[in-house]
């Protein structure tokens, strides 16, 4: 095992999981871990669902507290940028100074999508951060109009987290349906009926071309020649991988940090990304591509941990698996979509959908049906197993 200096940069979901899990398995070097927030690492989902229905400010729960990182002896820099990586040389540059390191872990994540359409307009918001979270949630208790850009699933959820608070919402989708990158037509046709049960009117197939108010976000036009009034916007349409301060390190950037089946970067040695910033060789597909889930991001930290401590250079698969809580009805999903879908009672109002291929079962969604997606997404991951 090595016992060279580590460093990671990031410590969201993806960072945190990798320091401790690399600790825990035996690996005596140092570990530094660091990220660009001021605060302790704190966890992500709650942004877009318990911090904006919250009567009063309300933090998201903190990934690891300071005394647990004492005691795994893992050093939190925080508030330091990240500014340049030399492989060759083995050192980070930061806001803080140079760092040296034997071993880099890349976990910066992604940063949102904006639209210059809604440039230096108020009212516009993007939601990835506690602070981000922390003025939504402000302007949503004066807001009577919310327009949603982006039909996937964080705009689900601000719009059902709205919807609580009384708030007219609107989604904007340039796609036909919701989730679509992500699930199946009958699943989709499911999750929009929710929506639509639940007070929230789709726009499909059309998109936001102009912004107009004064100095605040007032109105709206859509590609479909159509009009929306909105007392405020929130944006949805993506991310970009955090990967702009590694420009000139000589790494593979292509949509993330291009890495190996093991997550490792290409043609870097002990140099590794993980969570939404890693572009991995999926063995399974034989493509190249990002995940951007937390369960995924959690994963993946944990296989380069144990990679490290052991020697071993195994490589990532995964069923992939998301979910989301919605209009107090929790979604599950994993595996692909297949090429047709049927659908299964699973106890009171619960629903599960199997998604098949040829070969069988590929993928899952579940309605309220925690217990049987539990099974299912346990016989994809072995069905997975077996086939690597």
């Amino acid at each position: 095992m090595t016992t060279e200096d580590v460093v990671v940069v990031g410590a969201s979901v993806a960072g945190v999981r990798f320091a401790q899990t690399l600790r825990r398995r035996d690996f005596r070097g140092r570990i530094r871990l660091m990220d660009a927030d001021p605060g302790l690492p704190y966890d992500k989902p709650p942004l877009s669902k318990e911090v904006l229905t919250a009567n009063g400010s309300v933090e998201p729960a903190s990934l690891v507290e300071a005394d647990q990182l004492a005691a795994l002896r893992i050093e939190l820099i925080r508030g330091c940028h990240a500014q340049a990586l030399d492989i060759a040389g083995r050192t980070l540059r930061t806001s803080y100074g140079t760092l040296a390191f034997g071993t880099a872990v890349i976990a910066t994540g992604a940063t949102a999508r904006r639209l210059d359409l809604f440039t230096g307009m108020a009212g516009v918001h993007y939601l990835r951060s506690r602070t981000d979270a922390a003025s939504l949630r402000r302007t949503l208790e004066t807001t009577r109009r919310l327009v949603v850009v982006g039909g996937g699933f964080i705009g689900g959820e601000v719009a059902s987290s709205a919807r609580k608070r009384g708030i007219d919402v609107t989604i904007v989708e340039a796609a036909p349906r919701l989730f679509s990158r992500v699930l199946p037509v009958k699943v989709a046709d499911e999750a929009a009926a929710l929506h639509q049960a639940n007070g929230v009117a789709l726009r499909f197939g059309t998109t936001v071309v102009e912004a107009h108010g004064k100095g605040r976000v007032e109105h709206l036009v859509l590609s479909d020649g159509s009009t929306l009034d909105a007392d405020a916007v929130v944006v949805g349409v993506g991310t970009h991988p955090a990967t702009g301060w590694l420009t000139g390190s000589g790494l593979h950037l292509d949509d993330g940090v291009v890495c190996e089946p093991d997550l490792s970067a290409r043609g870097a040695e002990g140099v590794f990304a993980i969570g939404d910033v890693a572009r991995w060789h999926d063995l399974v597909t034989g493509s190249h591509h990002r995940l951007e889930h937390w369960t995924a991001a959690r994963e993946q930290a944990a296989l380069v941990a144990s990679n490290l401590a052991s020697g071993r250079r195994k490589p990532f698969s995964t069923v992939g698996y998301v979910w989301s809580d919605q209009h107090g009805v929790h979604i599950q999903h994993a595996g692909g979509s297949g090429s047709r879908t049927t659908v299964e009672r699973a106890g009171g109002r619960g629903r599960l959908f199997l998604h098949h291929d040829e070969t069988g079962p590929v993928g899952a969604t579940g309605f309220d049906a925690q217990h049987a997606f539990t099974a299912i997404r346990l016989k994809l991951a072995q069905r997975l197993a077996a086939a690597n």
